[in-house]
């Protein structure tokens, strides 16, 4: 991999080392900025923090990339694994989604199924003593896990990951880093596998592997969006390869990680042969079935993730709130009083993306395979009724194949998102929810329309 590489200069690789420098020390300061105990304090430095590194992440790569290949394949894939390393020493900031993760990691280790009870009904002795036995053992973990009144919302092999994590380092967090980095280091090999296959160099890696953004959100954070990622990329590299059965096996491990992969199904099957494409989709629904039985068998009423999520969820949505609106003004004027109006939305994005998907499909060939997923997913991001700043890892590996300066953009400008804590300390949270959501999105959306105007002149 990192063949032919000659010493380093400063004279000559001084920037390279200057914006790796940058990119490290980011990590180091945030990971000082964790221990604080009031973090609401620094809010707004912590969020120019990371639009500093991310925004220098953004200008510097192509630099770097344009250097001797050897140099920055050596040079990215350091300063990636260094800014990961630097955040095991990091308290999560932010975020507590990771105790979930510890919740269910346990509870499966346990024997105990975490789609049938929510973290407060065993808490308030409701769900039996093999439950209440549990929440002594979970030394006050019980009472931290958010939407605690909401059994689990992680499908059957994130679940898989959570219990590898606990059996690591039971209860705690490095167990889940470290899961999470090796998943990440498989996502990097077949990153490098997938631009090797396009013609691509491979210091374009450095697009996922430095962005500062996802290094805090799957090393600090401890975001399980990391699990994803190398079962897509299987999926993708085997849908590229013809390999059409195994294409679907992965697609479906994916789906069951995070759901949306599964809209993707037209995309890795339709390029093969007719008798490929049925036992593909055959295998697809028979193994997303059987790996969701679980979810269907423990609960599908109010008290489950999976029906909340899907019903009422919204953070950090800026065009969401547009179809939003637009459905409550259609709603109102076909007096539908009895229509929710954000169900009506959520609607509208399944069939916008689904639509996407399946003309994308059509007559597509092996090597668009990347691109296309790259367009489906941007497209459920930017429409999403939630655009988490973890959910940016979605888009990045494929960006790695088929760069887009619109969506690159956007990992730069997603640190806006904290900004929200702070708001909503104050009070403000509408102003973040109306206004500050479009500095995130507005610039991406008029870089792709400025791109793809310029493309379609040229």
């Amino acid at each position: 991999m990192f063949e032919g590489v000659r010493p380093f200069r400063f004279r000559q690789d001084g920037p390279i080392i200057a914006c790796a420098s940058v990119l490290v020390a980011a990590s180091v300061a945030l990971t000082a900025v964790s221990s604080l105990p009031a973090l609401d304090e620094p809010l707004p430095l912590l969020t120019a923090g990371l639009l500093i590194a991310a925004s220098v992440a953004w200008l510097a790569l192509p630099m770097i990339i344009r250097a001797d290949p050897a140099r920055a394949l050596v040079t990215l894939v350091v300063t990636g694994m260094a800014m990961r390393l630097v955040f095991f020493a990091s308290d999560p900031i932010l975020e507590l989604d990771y105790l979930r993760y510890l919740w269910d990691g346990a509870a499966v280790a346990a024997g105990l199924n975490p789609y049938a009870v929510a973290p407060s009904e065993a808490v308030f002795g409701l769900a039996g003593p093999d439950w209440d036995a549990f929440v002594a053992w979970s030394d006050g973990i019980a009472e931290r896990v958010t939407y605690g009144h909401l059994s689990t919302i992680y499908p059957p092999v994130a679940q898989l990951g959570f219990l590898a994590a606990h059996w690591i380092d039971p209860w705690g967090l490095a167990g889940l880093r470290l899961v999470f980095l090796l998943a990440e280091l498989a996502t990097l090999a077949l990153i490098v596998a997938l631009l090797d296959a396009t013609g691509r160099p491979r210091a374009w890696l450095g697009v996922y592997w430095c962005c500062p953004l996802i290094v805090k959100e799957m090393t600090n954070a401890a975001h399980m969006d990391a699990l994803l990622l190398p079962l897509l990329l299987m999926s993708v590299l085997a849908a590229m390869r013809a390999q059409t059965v195994l294409a679907a096996v992965f697609l479906a491990l994916a789906g069951a990680v995070k759901v949306w992969p599964l809209v993707l199904g037209a995309l890795v099957l339709s390029h093969a042969r007719l008798p490929y494409r049925i036992a593909g989709a055959s295998v697809l629904v028979g193994l997303t079935a059987i790996l969701f039985l679980p979810v269907v068998l423990a609960r599908v009423d109010g008290g489950s993730g999976f029906v909340a999520y899907a019903a009422g969820w919204e953070r950090n949505a800026a065009l969401f709130w547009v179809l939003d609106w637009g459905a409550g003004i259609l709603v109102e004027a076909a007096g539908l009083t009895r229509v929710d109006h954000g169900r009506l939305a959520r609607l509208a994005v399944a069939v916008i993306v689904c639509t996407v998907a399946l003309v994308l499909a059509w007559r597509m060939k092996s090597e668009q395979v990347p691109h296309h997923v790259l367009i489906v997913a941007a497209t459920l991001f930017l429409l999403s009724p939630t655009g988490y700043p973890w959910y940016y890892a979605w888009l990045l590996p494929f960006l790695c194949i088929v760069p887009s300066r619109g969506l690159l953009l956007l990992g730069a400008l997603l640190p806006l998102y904290y900004l929200r804590f702070w708001l909503v300390d104050l009070g403000l949270e509408a102003i973040f929810d109306r206004w500050v959501v479009w500095l995130e999105i507005g610039p991406v959306l008029l870089l792709l329309g400025w791109d793809t105007i310029r493309r379609h002149a040229a």
